[in-house]
Order: structure tokens, then sequence, then C-alpha cells
């Protein structure tokens, strides 16, 4: 073979590589089509009953669509400039700050927390020196989810609201070793926002201002929730069996570094094309390519198909592509965030809504939106495994306890119309007295002790978040309750008021 018709082969093989390559690329290119996203996005808002959505698109270093539905508040429009809280969306921003300061020389990853922080501790004394940084980045610390949850409802707002959450881990018992696997907990970008305090020497808040939303000109971000109100911040809402009810819920500043930030969708834009653009917003870098690379690698496996978590990011498939992403939620906000790097596209979107009947709608409308631009058909919201898990978890008690209830009741007026008297024997104790308390305690137990430790919520953080479902669950214990002895005052009077002669069968009541 000549070497003339060698080379030639050879940039024939190189041009039908490119033009694969540049074929493909095009594919993963979005198309501007944000009149459907538009439609799509609304079409969801009003199907779900969500006051108000907000939406930022950016592709490369630019925002192509800001899109905003609704109502922050009655008679008030949603814009692009209306800060929401993030929720769990605000840890990839705690997860900035940390390496910002690992770039500066003042965190070593792999360093004990009680490098940084000599007291911390939890109840076994020898894990409590094993925590490390990166375990607390990446969730594999070894706390609990629903440790991580006890704080839902705090209201601490002092100024030593992160100490005084930290310090309160002292008791906490871990799930699993430190770093033996991945467990969501809230308690994980606690502790880093005490960390982010002690090694820059300034506050979270001021910290957070001054490293990032100043630098990435995020004019309308706020870390004091007075603060936010006075800038137009939407009002919260809380659905009850569907149907949104504006909830001012208590600000928890103790947990601000895992999801307590205000944020709007404008400002949410230009955080996303600094993660697009190798830690850069215009001529400003908030982090190096190394360390924004670093934190959205697929670190730890979350045991769910195929997503890994990073620090701060979940990294994994969605609509069939590589992407980067997490969600947030609040009691009466939800939240949603994705890049997808080989197409340079981001988007964000915020909903001043959450609970049982919306659950995990935000995730399911961010992807729906993605699809959009990416030419596909976008789905429809559907119920969440979430849901039925919290819905169905006290429908079924709910329901079994009026049948048990409404049983009762019937098995006691008939008896009381009937003109056999009744003794107390062996027998009416049994089935009068003690079998139906028997059924009683087993109903409360299971509605009052072991459906709430599977939700891992305490009482208030159950009434915050699901108030239907809870509502079902409370209600039902204690018509139970109330039932089992009025039931049982009555049944010992009406036995006293009857002659006391043997019947076959008392029957149950």
């Amino acid at each position: 073979m000549s070497a003339q018709k060698f080379f030639t082969q050879i940039t024939l093989v190189l041009m039908l590589v490119l033009f694969s390559l540049s074929s493909s690329a095009q594919a993963r290119t979005p198309q501007a089509d944000y009149s459907a996203v538009d439609t799509y996005v609304e079409a969801q808002r009003e199907k779900l009953h969500i006051p108000g959505i907000a939406v930022a698109i950016v592709q490369g270093d630019q925002i192509v669509h800001l899109g905003s539905y609704g109502e922050a508040a009655k008679g008030r429009p949603v814009t692009p400039q209306t800060p929401f809280l993030t929720g769990s969306t605000g840890k990839s921003f705690t997860a900035l700050a940390v390496m910002q300061l690992v770039e500066a020389g003042k965190i070593e990853l792999d360093a004990p927390v009680q490098t940084y922080i000599p007291w911390f501790h939890v109840a076994d004394p020898l894990a409590s020196a094993q925590i490390t940084v990166k375990q607390l980045l990446t969730q594999t610390s070894g706390f609990s989810n629903s440790a991580g949850l006890q704080e839902l409802v705090a209201s601490d707002l002092s100024d030593q609201a992160i100490e005084n959450s930290v310090r309160a881990l002292a008791d906490v018992e871990l799930l699993r070793a430190p770093g033996e696997d991945y467990e969501y907990s809230n308690l994980n970008f606690t502790i880093l926002g005490l960390v982010v305090q002690v090694v820059s020497g300034q506050s979270y808040e001021s910290y957070m201002q001054e490293h990032i939303f100043d630098p990435l000109d995020m004019r309308h971000s706020f870390t004091s929730q007075d603060e936010a109100k006075q800038n137009g911040m939407s009002t919260g809402y809380s659905t009850f069996f569907g149907i949104p009810l504006a909830k001012d819920q208590p600000f928890n500043r103790g947990n601000i570094a895992g999801g307590y930030l205000m944020i709007s969708a404008e400002d949410m834009a230009h955080y996303l094309i600094a993660q697009l653009n190798q830690g850069r917003y215009g001529e400003t870098s908030v982090l190096s390519p190394a360390g924004m690379d670093a934190m959205r690698q697929p670190i730890v496996s979350m045991g769910v198909g195929e997503d890994h978590y990073g620090m701060g990011w979940v990294v994994g498939p969605v609509n069939g592509n590589p992407v980067v992403w997490h969600d947030g939620e609040n009691v009466n906000f939800s939240t949603f965030m994705l890049t997808d790097p080989q197409a340079k596209l981001g988007i964000a979107l915020l909903s001043n809504a959450n609970g049982t009947f919306v659950s995990k709608a935000n995730s399911q409308i961010g992807e729906g939106v993605y699809a959009i631009l990416l030419g596909q058909t976008p789905q429809p919201y559907e119920k969440s495994t979430g849901f039925y898990m919290t819905f169905l978890s006290t429908f079924i008690p709910a329901l079994i306890s009026l049948l048990w209830v409404g049983w009762t009741l019937y098995r006691f007026l008939r008896r009381q119309k009937q003109t056999s008297p009744i003794m107390r024997d062996r027998r009416w104790w049994m089935w009068v007295i003690a079998v139906p308390i028997f059924v009683d305690l087993n109903l409360l137990i299971m509605a009052l002790v072991f459906i709430p430790s599977q939700w891992g919520l305490p009482f208030d953080g159950m009434l915050a978040m699901f108030p239907d479902a809870f509502l079902m669950l409370i209600g039902s214990a204690i018509l139970v309750a109330v039932w089992s002895m009025v039931r049982t005052v009555l049944s010992f009077r009406q036995s006293n008021e009857t002659p006391k002669v043997t019947r076959t069968n008392p029957g149950l009541v």
C-alpha cells in the first residue's frame, strides 16, 4: 500500500469519527422550544395545585430562559427574582464552601472532624474520632436519615444555632461505622456548616455571602429569612389532601447549611453557569476546574439504580443521559437542579409547595423540562413510591381502626337491645373486655409507635410535612383510644344493670 493511499484512508476514518461525534453532540444539543417548556410547567402546576413555580435554563455560559408561573403569595406573581427556600439543593453550596477552604489549604478532606472541632462527638467515642470531612460530604459518616429529620421543625435563630445543633449530637447513635456505606442524613451538612464557620473564622452566613453569593452576582439570595421576606420571598404552602394552605414554617438557622438558603431562579442560573464552566461565572472563579470536577464524581453508590453520591450532588442518568443533579424539600417548598455537562445545559426549578400529594413533583417536572429540551416527550407527574408509602401507611391503619370501632359499636348496640341478661363470668371478661382492649392496644401501638418509627419522623415533623396523613393516623388513634375507654365503662354499667344470669354466648363487643 502506498503512503498516499494509507494517509487517504486515515483521513477518511478521522472524518467519519469526527462526523459521528458531531452528530452525537448535535443529538444532545437542547432544542430551544421554550414555549413548550412554559406550557408543560404551567399545565403541571395547575394539575397539582401548586401556587407558584420558577424555572431557569442555562446553556453554556448564558441564561437562555427564565420562566415564572403562578403566585408567590396571594395577589403577587412569581418572578425570576423571587427567593424560594432551597431545601437540600443548598447542600451543594455548602460543599462548594468546603472545597474552597480545601483549596485554600485550610481543610483536608480526609482529616477527622475533630481536627477542626475538637469537642465534636457522638454517642460512640471511637466513631467520633473517625468521622472525616469527606465522609460528611459523601453521606457516608454513619448518621441515619431519621436522625437528620429530628430538627425538621426546629426554630433556633440564635448566633450559636449551628453550634447548638452539633452539640446536640453528643448522644446520637450512628446507624453504621463511619465510611461503611451511604446513608443520606441532614446532620452531615449541619456539621459541615460549623466546620466552615470554625475554619474560616466567620459565620456561615457571612462566608456564603462573601465567597459565593457576591462573586456569582446572586443579588436575590439570602441567609436571613427576615431579609428574604423584605425582598419578596415567596410564601410557602403545605398541601392538605392536595389543597395548598399557606404555612409560615419556623426558620431553622441551625440547619441552614443543609437546607435553609433562600435563592431566586435567576440566581440559581448564575450558580449553574459556574457549575458548567469549571467554576467560572463571567470573569470570576469560585473554584478550580479540578475542585469542581472532584465534587461531581460518582463517589459512593446510593443503592438505587445507577445513582451515586458525590459531594453535595447526585451523579446518575436522567432520561438516559449522564447528568449531575439534586433535589430539595422543606415543609412548604420544593426545588430541583440538574446539569448536563456534555450538552452544557443547566436547569433549576423552584416551587412554593410541598406535601403528601405533591411528593417529588419538582424532580419530575424538572426532568420533564429536560426531556423537552432534548426533543423528547415529557412525562406528566406520577405519584412517587414515597407518596404511596406515606399515604397508604396511614390510610390503611386508619381504615382498619374505623372498621374496628364500627364493628364493636354495632356489637355493643346489638347486645344492648337483647333481652337475655349477661353474667360477668370468664367468657364475659374475655370477649367483652379483654379481647377488645387487646385489639385496641395493638392498633394504638401500630399508629403511635410502629408507623412513626418507619417514617423516621417525630410527631411534630409528621404534622408539618404530611398534615393530611398525620390527621388520618392520629385521628384514628384518638378515636380508638376514646371509644375503648367509653365502651369498657358502658359495658360494666350495662352488666351491672341486668340480672346475673348466665348466657351461652356473650358475644364480642
